[in-house]
């Protein structure tokens, strides 16, 4: 479950550098990012806990209303959702808390199938809601990212 944690910061990073209408994103500089915790809830479902260090120039800005989805080889596969979260203005450390759940006809030995991770098999769906501190806000979307696209951008 590392790797899809990974995938869905990589999907988010990308999705704040690809949003046009904000462009405060492209001087935002990304730096160390990991893995805080996961916890299983069920035989299907995990929470956890992700951290990034952000270096951001400009206004500060929350993000909220995240959900996302993680297909393999075009079927849907795991769907979550994470906590609202602020990027403060300057250098800080941001942690997101989010659960993760399989989805319908995906099984349990399809997650164990992830040590032999092949990241061509994947695409994410990523849907957030960006408020600026100046009041500013615009719900983003991507479809269809493919996670080795995504994973190029670490």
């Amino acid at each position: 479950m590392k790797k899809m944690f990974t995938v869905l910061i990589a999907a988010f990073l990308f999705l704040l550098a690809a949003d046009d209408c904000m462009a405060q994103f492209s001087k935002m500089s990304i730096g160390d990012y990991g893995v805080e915790s996961i916890t299983p809830e069920s035989f299907s479902s995990v929470s956890g806990t992700v951290w990034v260090k952000v270096n951001n120039p400009m206004e500060g800005f929350t993000v909220s209303d995240i959900h996302g989805m993680v297909y393999k080889k075009g079927s849907p596969f795991i769907q979550g959702t994470a906590s609202d979260f602020r990027v403060s203005s300057g250098d800080s450390k941001v942690t997101v808390s989010g659960r993760a759940a399989l989805c319908p006809g995906a099984s349990i030995w399809s997650v164990l199938g992830l040590i032999f991770f092949e990241p061509s098999d994947y695409s994410v769906d990523l849907s957030l809601r960006i408020t600026l501190d100046s009041g500013e806000s615009r719900v983003v979307e991507k479809r269809g990212m493919p996670v080795s696209e995504l994973l190029k951008l670490k």
